[in-house]
């Protein structure tokens, strides 16, 4: 059995070790972002995360086929948690979602159905 101190002890090491995996997890995460290129737009892909290398605006629209919730996350940190945007493909409503994406600020337009040939578009227009 342990005593108190040696509990106490125990516990704190765990969140820190718990600390450390999620650092480690981010920054995992973040060697994987494709980079958005500088100075031009580009098409993007749904589920695919971004880190902007210029500010610029994200839009997400739905274009037709099947139905999804994609949802416009954009962020300093990885993983993202901040929704800006949702596009619901089941009506007339909500079918755009756009944000501004600073330089440095990582992005994703992330599904809610992980079916193929969703018919959304992804487009990055850098601000000038």
């Amino acid at each position: 059995m342990f005593g108190a101190e040696q509990q106490e002890a125990l516990e704190r090491r765990i969140a820190e070790l718990e600390r450390m995996v999620q650092t480690l997890t981010a920054r995992a995460d973040a060697s994987e972002a494709r980079t958005a290129p500088r100075g031009e737009g580009f098409e993007g892909r749904l589920d695919t995360l971004y880190r902007a290398e210029s500010s610029g605006f994200v839009a997400v629209y739905f274009v037709t086929g099947r139905t999804a919730k994609v949802q416009l996350l954009v962020g300093p940190h990885n993983p993202l948690t901040r929704v800006v945007g949702v596009v619901n493909s089941r009506g007339s409503q909500d079918s755009y979602a756009g944000g501004i994406v600073r330089a440095g600020e990582y992005w994703v337009a992330a599904s809610s159905s992980r079916r193929p040939n969703l018919n959304f578009r992804v487009h990055f227009t850098p601000l000038f």
